[in-house]
C-alpha cells in the first residue's frame, strides 16, 4: 500500500533529480514531472526550485517531505501486517 505521488515526491526530494527518481522507481521522467506537478497544484505552490539542471526543495517542499516520511512509514507498517 502506498500513495504513489508521495513516494515519487520523497524520492525526488532526496535525489534532487527527476531523472534519477525515474530510474529508481522504474517510471518515466515525464511521469515523475506529472506527479510533482499534480502535488504542486493540489498544495498551491512549488515544492522545488528548478535552477538550471538542479533541484532545490522549497520551504513547502521541506515541510511536505517531513509529513510524507511519516505517512510512508505508516503505509509500511500496514504492509508489515500482511501475511
Amino acid at each position: 500500500m502506498t500513495d504513489k505521488r508521495l513516494q515519487v515526491f520523497a524520492v525526488a526530494a532526496r535525489q534532487l533529480s527527476f531523472v534519477k527518481t525515474a530510474k529508481i522507481l522504474g517510471i518515466s521522467q515525464p511521469a515523475v514531472s506529472k506527479h510533482i506537478a499534480l502535488l504542486e497544484k493540489e498544495l498551491g505552490g512549488a515544492l522545488f526550485l528548478r535552477i538550471s539542471q538542479t533541484l532545490v526543495l522549497t520551504k513547502k517542499g521541506e515541510e511536505l517531505l517531513e509529513i510524507a516520511d511519516k505517512i510512508l512509514a505508516l503505509y509500511q507498517s500496514i504492509d508489515n501486517l500482511k501475511d
